[in-house]
């Protein structure tokens, strides 16, 4: 009988070992391995467990157990265990694969092979073994190096002659190769059409272990020279020592990924690095290339696009605001009640207007760089009484009032007055917008660490989680419910802002609660005073 279970193991363990010694499997063989592996267990307990539920648990039945097992120690990992699944005999097989000692495992509980993460499969198991219920499946078997690799598992209860658990019987088979194979497999055929340039390579070598089609494409190489290739074979110029400065946060877990735009061969390119983790635990970096020269030459059109709009649109809106901003003041004389409710609205718009093609071109000067900042220091509490005279009229639109509290006038910062002012105009109107009838506005000032605080708190719906990790990005606008009576904006001013405050070496940041209200804050870095700037801050808000 011991004949014929070793040729069936050679014969259904045939293709785990051509997978070991390096035969690519395809998905199809997976599931083939997994049936092969669990009829020759079963064959195995069949011989072993047949007319000897009732033997002995002292020394002699367990030297007669050991002795029907042996035949397999060449062909998988075997481990036995007794009631309290404390192992008293693992195979050299099992040694073998996972890198442990005999003294390392014998005495200790069988969840000693198990991944962290599966702990709780182990209690599952052990469970279903009490009630005399055995197990086959896929388990992760942890290694004394840390790494885990993937098994086949059937495990069988040993049961005394009243059907008590007195121990358990485990057989495993590796079945990583054939995993990682399949996992490969569906990976790369995914990554291989892609329009991107995908390598995937050794964070420690730089050596290449993938390329996609565009990848070979653009390098002019086989898909079967790509393992004989480095970084350096692609990037004969390539700065070692700058490209791993570059990706060191990637492999110390500071960041997620990396993107940066660089020249390969004169055409632009977008480039992502992230660092992945694969089935067999090894660690690599898989960088995504796009060509970006079309986009450039997209952005390159809508901008000089919106450039000419916005200047050509701005002086007449501006004339036409200032005429109908005149009608109304009566320069013209008295208007009629139905003239003057139509030109207001007229001149609402207009106002409007004004500011998108105003916003516009802000987005158009932050994308070219040519955002001037005249930083001075000055008190912050002149900012924010400027900003609150600016905006005292269109809050009185919404009748809600803005109350100061807690502003220090010896809280100075570096700052530019007038984009500051734009920046705090912005959070005093979005607050008054989206704040109740008859409610306020807060606005304080605090020091937090080495910076000082403005922040603008209103008591309104509060911005939705979903949307709060985006409202700072370009046109991101908070959905508004029906009865919401607030002037729409472009989705622009949030953005700009935070472009201003890191301009300024400065921050900007919210939190919100929905029912409740939100309350969005700038920080400065507290500034030195000396006597010699005492009298500055009058001039420049003049």
């Amino acid at each position: 009988m011991k004949s014929i279970l070793l040729a069936l193991a050679v014969f259904l363990l045939s293709p785990v070992v051509a997978a070991a010694f390096g035969y690519s499997l395809s998905r199809t063989l997976v599931p083939y391995i997994t049936l092969a592996a669990g009829v020759f267990m079963a064959l195995v307990f069949w011989y072993i467990f047949d007319g000897h539920s009732g033997e002995a648990t002292g020394q002699s039945g367990r030297n007669q157990l050991l002795q029907e097992v042996s035949a397999l120690n060449h062909h998988a990992m075997v481990s036995l265990t007794d009631r309290d699944a404390r192992l008293f005999h693992v195979n050299d097989k099992l040694l073998e694969v996972s890198g442990f000692t005999a003294e390392d495992l014998l005495g200790q509980s069988t969840s000693v092979l198990y991944a962290e993460e599966d702990k709780h499969q182990f209690a599952g198991i052990r469970a279903g073994l009490d009630r005399g219920i055995p197990w086959t499946g896929e388990t992760r078997m942890r290694c004394k190096s840390g790494k885990t690799i993937w098994t086949q598992a059937t495990i069988l209860p040993r049961l005394d002659s009243e059907g008590h658990l007195i121990g358990t019987v485990s057989i495993r088979t590796d079945v990583t190769t054939a995993k990682i194979n399949a996992q490969q497999n569906d990976l790369f055929t995914t990554l291989h059409k892609l329009w991107d340039e995908v390598y995937m390579l050794d964070p420690e070598t730089l050596a290449f272990s993938y390329m996609n089609e565009a990848a070979l494409a653009r390098v002019g190489w086989e898909a079967g020279e790509v393992k004989t290739k480095t970084l350096w074979d692609d990037c004969k110029d390539l700065d070692e020592a700058k490209f791993r400065a570059r990706i060191e946060p990637l492999l110390t877990g500071e960041v997620d990924q990396i993107t940066y735009a660089d020249d390969i061969d004169g055409v632009p390119y977008n480039n992502r690095i992230q660092l992945i983790t694969t089935y067999s635990g090894e660690k690599q970096l898989v960088a995504v290339l796009r060509d970006a020269s079309e986009q450039a030459e997209v952005e390159r059109v809508k901008a000089e696009l919106l450039a000419t709009i916005s200047h050509e649109l701005r002086t007449p809106m501006t004339s036409i605001k200032g005429a109908m901003g005149l009608l109304l003041s009566n320069a013209a004389g008295e208007l009629p009640e139905k003239a003057r409710s139509m030109l207001s609205i007229a001149y609402r718009n207009s106002d409007r207007l004004v500011m998108i093609i105003n916003d516009i071109l802000d987005i158009e000067k932050i994308a070219a760089g040519q955002m001037v900042f005249e930083m001075n220091t000055m008190p912050l509490s002149l900012v924010i009484d400027e900003s609150i005279a600016a905006n005292e009229q269109f809050a009185n639109r919404f009748d809600v009032t803005v109350e100061k509290q807690g502003v220090d006038e010896a809280a100075h910062a570096s700052y530019d007055f007038g984009r500051t002012l734009q920046v705090l105009t912005n959070l005093l109107s979005n607050a008054a917008k989206f704040s109740p009838v008859g409610s306020k506005v807060i606005v304080r000032v605090e020091q937090v660490g080495q910076s000082y605080r403005i922040s603008v708190q209103d008591f309104g719906a509060g911005i939705p989680e979903e949307a709060q990790g985006r409202i700072f990005e370009r046109f991101t606008q908070v959905k508004q419910d029906k009865s919401h009576r607030g002037v729409q904006g472009t989705g622009l001013g949030l953005n700009i802002s935070k472009v201003i405050m890191e301009q300024q070496s400065g921050g900007i940041g919210m939190v919100s609660q929905e029912g409740v209200g939100s309350t969005f804050f700038v920080e400065f870095p507290v500034a030195e005073v000396n006597d010699s700037l005492q009298d500055q801050p009058a001039e420049i808000a003049s």
